[in-house]
């Protein structure tokens, strides 16, 4: 779970908390100021002690948070507390609700689109890091792998009217990619399927032999605009699908038909898991670990599950299999969890430098043994197990919303989930769910 909240956030919308309050039901209302009320004062009841305060909402790290937090304060006297707030929704409202009261802990994380990340550097919430990275000829900066830092930096000129700069810290990256079942490949007589047709009629074949050809956590719907997009990519390129995100390219454009009929192909050939649209990624994970099915398509957040599971599953990562060769085929990768410095906190100084010890070697390996994720710096290599190995594979490949010059409303994006998921019920042609997702778009454009 801890990983993949980076790409979850991509679908928390922009509105949020406001979105949660304009549904016109009262109660909703009530509800949020309820929950804003509870947290604030269990908050304020209990005694403030000296030391770092970090919010997080990564459940299943806490305990690796706290024997880090032992070692930093053996190490520098200073008490560090991590303060969970479980699932990513109430942590989101916590943080949305701590930044209108002004108390905000010395260190936390953002999710969200990235403009909601440009508004709380716009509010004067977050310290920009760019100088303390610089220090010293770049030594902090330099220990990391590039697409972690890439993904929390605002350019020059950037849409959001941020200024230039690094506002976060990754502390583990991450990718999404299509998983094999390397015994099940070898046992009907298979190679890793390269393009799109070959992954069609060699997952008939899983099908014939008693095993379903995908599985995918598809209640998620988010992991659909995943895959939807590494496939615009690869069948349009990358100006045109910015050009739609722009409303310069219909979604009724024959590529973006082509697009949604590739999941039509795949209800067709019948090797999809049962009831697939209302899987979530847990289960899809305990599927495939089961050897249920031959391929699926997850992310680097999955090996702890595979392992819990299936001790003896051998798998292997890949691209998703190319419809085209016109265009290379993009992943999304990047920083999984980060971590911003509050710019008002009076121990900003403190909060920095202990980044810097939890973006250090012997810390980060920790995090690896501990919670099965990839390192955000260089140098791990040869303390990462072999399935981590596999997901740095195609890193040269990745992209992700959060790194590109324009991202999708999130209204259009929930047509297109949805209007997939019908398809893949057979509810639904490809070409209509074009147009509705079109006529979604043009409502986000005000009609023209």
């Amino acid at each position: 779970m801890v990983g993949r909240d980076a790409f979850l956030s991509t679908s928390i919308s922009s509105n949020f908390p406001l979105n949660f309050l304009r549904g016109g039901k009262m109660k909703k209302t009530f509800y949020f100021l309820g929950v804003t009320f509870l947290l604030f004062f269990l908050n304020g009841c209990q005694k403030k002690e000296k030391g770092l305060v970090i919010w997080h909402w990564m459940a299943d790290r806490q305990e690796a948070f706290e024997k880090l937090a032992e070692q930093y304060q053996k190490k520098k006297g200073l008490k560090v507390r991590f303060e969970l707030f479980f699932p990513p929704e109430v942590y989101s409202q916590k943080i949305q609700a701590a930044a209108a009261a002004q108390d905000l802990p010395d260190i936390f994380g953002i999710l969200g689109e990235k403009k909601i990340f440009a508004s709380f550097i716009k509010g004067g919430y977050i310290e920009n890091l760019s100088p303390y990275l610089e220090e010293n000829n770049q030594e902090w900066k330099r220990r990391f792998i590039k697409i972690g830092l890439d993904f929390n930096t605002f350019e020059k000129d950037n849409p959001y009217g941020v200024k230039e700069g690094i506002y976060a810290i990754p502390i583990d990256l991450m990718s999404i990619q299509f998983l094999e079942n390397k015994r099940l490949l070898k046992e009907i007589g298979e190679e890793s399927p390269q393009h799109w047709e070959d992954f069609i009629r060699i997952a008939k074949k899983a099908k014939e032999k008693g095993k379903w050809g995908f599985v995918c956590g598809w209640g998620e719907s988010w992991f659909i605009y995943c895959l939807v997009t590494n496939y615009a990519f690869n069948i349009m390129g990358k100006e045109k699908f910015f050009a739609t995100l722009k409303g310069e390219v219909p979604y009724t454009d024959p590529d973006w038909i082509k697009i949604f009929a590739l999941f039509k192909e795949l209800r067709k050939a019948e090797v999809l898991f049962p009831g697939i649209v209302t899987l979530n990624n847990k289960e899809a994970e305990q599927f495939f670990a089961q050897e249920k099915a031959l391929f699926s398509f997850n992310g680097s957040w999955g090996i702890n599950t595979y392992y819990q599971i299936n001790k003896k599953l051998e798998y292997d990562t890949t691209l998703p299999p190319r419809v085209s060769d016109k265009f290379p085929l993009r992943i999304w990768a990047g920083a999984g969890s980060s971590f911003v410095v509050n710019k008002n906190s009076p121990l900003k100084k403190e909060a920095i430098e202990f980044l810097k010890w939890l973006t250090q070697r012997n810390q980060q390996v920790f995090l690896i043994h501990y919670t099965h994720n990839l390192p955000s710096i260089k140098g791990c290599e040869d303390k990462l197990e072999e399935n981590l190995v596999k997901f740095l594979k195609n890193m040269e490949n990745a992209t992700h919303p959060r790194l590109w010059p324009i991202n999708e409303n999130p209204r259009v994006v929930e047509a297109i989930n949805t209007g997939i998921q019908k398809i893949l019920v057979g509810e639904a042609e490809p070409d209509k769910v074009a147009q509705e997702v079109e006529k979604a778009k043009k409502l986000t454009l005000g009609g023209r």
